[in-house]
């Protein structure tokens, strides 16, 4: 268990903060930019497939190779809106349901995962962060991202997964028909805009990959500590 090392995203040294009633993979935090333990393996993973001799998101984010790419990143919450939203091509979105898509909303741009109003192949990068849990229909969302992806573009994110791995992902919502049906007792996250938080539809299991490939992607899975683990889904070339 980590206690104290170089922030992947910030680069700043010195020992983590721990928090009590924090699960394992949201904890051991850093003093200066706060990015969990899950943050931090996801900007390793980052920097390993885009960073040109450097070790941190920061750095990386300042070299012309990096910043010149189009990136796009769903979410308004997490660290590395810090050092990615001055790139000249990065996007962010949030999703309003009474809000056009498309539209910007206090100054950030309204998006649905299930149906991008972005033009196909049009992105370098796309980096999610524990979103994918909450929406409705992830498949689908999946295949909008594969779809603005460019050749040879990655979908670089990370997931909940419980430890030890579960085999199989399980649907907590039945959403077969219009309405939400539970079939698990509902859990909620921590939400930026809600305060009852955001529901959980899924708990993704490691046949998570091969619903990816069935998409068409490739897919690799980097594994950190423990349930640590970031995804990265490749369209082919």
């Amino acid at each position: 268990m980590p206690e104290s090392g170089r922030c992947a995203v910030c680069g700043s040294d010195g020992s983590y903060v721990v928090l009590d009633d924090v699960s394992m993979r949201g904890n051991h935090r850093c003093a200066v930019c706060q990015s969990s333990m899950r943050y931090r393996h996801q900007a390793e993973v980052l920097v390993s497939l885009y960073g040109q001799r450097v070790g941190t998101l920061a750095e990386m984010a300042e070299q012309t190779a990096f910043s010149g790419l189009a990136i796009y990143e769903p979410g308004i919450s997490g660290p590395f809106r810090r050092f990615l939203r001055g790139l000249s091509q990065y996007a962010n979105s949030y999703y309003w349901p009474d809000v056009a898509p498309g539209e910007v909303h206090e100054g950030v741009r309204c998006e649905s995962l299930h149906n991008l109003t972005f033009a196909d192949e049009c992105f370098d990068v796309i980096i999610t962060s524990d979103i994918f849990e909450h929406v409705r229909h992830p498949e689908v969302a999946f295949g909008e991202l594969f779809r603005v992806l460019k050749p040879g573009g990655r979908h670089v994110f990370t997931v909940p997964f419980r430890w030890p791995f579960d085999a199989l992902s399980v649907a907590r919502v039945d959403t077969s028909g219009p309405e939400d049906v539970h079939v698990l007792p509902p859990v909620y996250h921590g939400s930026p805009v809600d305060p009852e938080g955001s529901l959980v539809y899924t708990d993704f299991g490691m046949d998570l990959p091969e619903q990816l490939r069935e998409i068409g992607f490739l897919v690799a899975v980097h594994h950190g500590y423990r349930q640590n683990a970031t995804v990265v889904a490749e369209r082919p070339t």
